[in-house]
């Protein structure tokens, strides 16, 4: 019987929070935690040959709670030109790792259940370095997706605010409720979560 295929797992958290406003929007409170610490902890016991969370700077307010919960924060110097930067980044991590792919998570979409999670990962192990699965609400695909070994030097030439956007186009699609799907991109956003 073949090994398990060694995934990792990079959670994004270097946004600006631009349509936020002046806070940072990973420090609002959602469900009684931090909103950036909450996939973090969904994805704490997930079997991952390596975690990291791509940050803006290595001392945000979620640092030491990403750290509690078994990942590496990665500072993304460049954050600033955008979430493409972030992706080059952790597929440039788990190129350097050696492992055989990588999910890649968002920290404001904080709802994705971990059920979600495993049937990503599930399906990413079975098609191996060809992997290429993304999450579905309806006809919307978007993160989180899951990236075999084969695109990760696409993934590592990223820029911009592009990321890995032309690769879910291609995608295999697993299918999620659209309320566990949300971006927390704004205030109304944020409450819209509150009532989930």
């Amino acid at each position: 019987m073949a090994d398990a295929p060694r995934l990792a797992v990079a959670i994004l958290a270097a946004g600006q929070s631009s349509r936020f406003g002046p806070a940072d929007k990973l420090t609002a409170c959602l469900r009684g935690q931090r909103l950036g610490e909450l996939a973090c902890r969904t994805l704490a016991d997930m079997p991952f040959a390596q975690r990291w969370v791509i940050a803006a700077r290595a001392d945000h307010p979620c640092a030491s709670s990403w750290q509690a919960s078994g990942f590496t924060v990665a500072v993304n110097p460049q954050a600033a030109s955008g979430m493409g930067t972030s992706v080059a980044l952790a597929a440039t991590l788990a190129l350097d790792a050696q492992v055989d792919g990588l999910l890649i998570a968002l920290a404001d979409m904080p709802l994705v259940p971990a059920g979600h999670y495993h049937a990503l990962i599930a399906r990413a192990g079975q098609l191996g370095a060809a992997a290429l699965v993304a999450s579905a609400a309806g006809s919307v695909r978007s993160p989180p997706a899951a990236f075999g070994r084969d695109h990760l030097n696409v993934l590592a030439a990223s820029q911009g605010d592009t990321g890995g956007r032309a690769l879910l186009g291609q995608a295999e699609l697993i299918a999620c409720a659209p309320d566990r799907l949300i971006d927390i991109d704004d205030p109304q956003a944020l409450e819209q979560a509150r009532k989930l």
